[in-house]
């Protein structure tokens, strides 16, 4: 098995970018190893329906049958190819198939976060503007780093040694880079030059 897999064609930046898929890779990772009704139990999704997200994880190289572990040849049984998965934000469609899908589903969580509305104790939302030195970035960039890494161990952890039913997917998305005037919403243009 792979420590990292490095997603960069279209056609496995289009299957991991699915949630659902994101969810079997996490569920593989935690079991070690499942069949389709298997998966479809854990993460409450008809069997078919898994089936179909399989074959498009396979089809991308993101998993492998494991025929050692079948009880029988019609019997199949699904591994990842790797510990982890990284999508390499310089590939070509990442902005396409993984950015867009992402922004738009945080933008919905967003619309949807109102103070009228229930408390979420288990969500975040923060937009944070910050006078940083380069230096001072890299160190925040290393530092949210190994706080996702670490809390994505421990998930893991937590999921190999006890799958409670209740364990639901989430995604944290984390962008921290220098903001200029061509960042600024359209419409919001500022007058320059004599009046």
């Amino acid at each position: 098995m792979l420590e990292t897999f490095r997603v960069q064609d279209p056609a496995a930046l289009r299957a991991i970018a699915h949630p659902t898929r994101q969810r079997i890779l996490t569920e593989l990772a935690a079991l070690g190893h499942a069949r389709a009704a298997d998966l479809a139990q854990v993460i409450g999704e008809p069997a078919n329906s898994v089936s179909f997200h399989l074959r498009v994880l396979a089809k991308a190289g993101l998993i492998v049958e494991a025929p050692e572990l079948a009880r029988d040849r019609r019997d199949r049984v699904w591994t990842n190819v790797a510990e982890s998965y990284v999508v390499d934000p310089g590939s070509p469609g990442v902005v396409r198939e993984v950015v867009r899908p992402a922004l738009r589903w945080a933008e919905r969580l967003f619309a949807e976060a109102n103070d009228t509305g229930p408390r979420h104790e288990d969500r975040l939302f923060a937009i944070s503007a910050l006078v940083l030195t380069p230096r001072q970035a890299a160190e925040m960039t290393r530092e949210v780093t190994e706080l996702l890494e670490r809390w994505a161990h421990r998930a893991l952890a937590g999921a190999q040694d006890d799958p409670d039913p209740a364990r639901r997917a989430y995604q944290a998305l984390a962008v921290l880079a220098p903001r200029t005037e061509k960042d600024a919403p359209e419409g919001d243009a500022t007058a320059v030059g004599p009046g």
